[in-house]
């Protein structure tokens, strides 16, 4: 019995606790930069961090 109830909490227990996970905040999502002329260069820089308790990967980046 006790071999049985080993084996049942082995393969449950794993299932239930919560696994290490990344998760990325940013202080804001989007950045209006209202009319911009052709030519005219703009910039900003989206602040974040990780708030998950798993190392964060950041493996590419794009802007639209």
């Amino acid at each position: 019995m006790r071999r049985i109830l080993f084996a049942v909490l082995a393969v449950t227990v794993p299932a239930v606790m919560p696994l290490a996970a990344q998760t990325i905040v940013f202080d804001s999502q989007t950045k209006d930069f209202g009319k911009v002329t052709e030519g005219e260069r703009v910039k900003h820089v989206f602040k974040f961090s990780n708030k998950g308790s798993a190392t964060l990967e950041i493996r590419s980046a794009e802007s639209t």
